[in-house]
């Protein structure tokens, strides 16, 4: 990545995308520039640009066209890699990385509620830490006595 970024070509090879830079991109494909073209205008990568599509087009259609329940020929990946000039192997990688991160993030997302005390739980806790100080505060007594 370093050594894209040294190039003028691919200067943005990694960084952030901007909302503006994503409005870009969905003209461009609109106006039928080749890919080579998109990725010169942005400085990344065809491969960069290409899944850009991917993840901010082609997946948002897909993932609502299943929503709304519509036919198989509505997601057919392969007259989607035709209209948007996307070698299949890619698209259906890609598409699939996503679902699988959606997958482990849903997870995460049970293991952390999963993870969330009781009331009960908290009061013991709290309890418990109450007679902690109660005991610290036992002993300095104890130690002011002394002196």
């Amino acid at each position: 990545m370093i050594e894209l970024r040294s190039k003028d070509d691919t200067l943005n090879v990694g960084t952030r995308w901007t909302i503006e830079e994503d409005n870009r991109l969905v003209e461009e494909i609109i106006e039928n520039k080749t890919y080579e073209e998109i990725a010169l205008e942005h400085k990344r990568t065809v491969h960069g640009i290409q899944c850009r599509v991917i993840s901010h087009i082609i997946y948002p259609k897909i993932k609502d066209a299943a929503n709304a329940n519509a036919t198989e020929e509505d997601a057919n990946m392969e007259l989607i890699s035709l209209e948007y000039k996307i070698d299949i192997y890619l698209l259906i990688r890609q598409i699939n990385k996503i679902k699988m991160k959606g997958t482990v993030n849903k997870q995460k997302a049970k293991e952390k509620t999963t993870d969330i005390p009781t009331n009960k739980q908290i009061l013991e806790y709290l309890i418990m830490l109450d007679n902690k100080i109660n005991e610290i505060n036992s002993k300095l007594d104890n130690l002011e006595y002394l002196r």
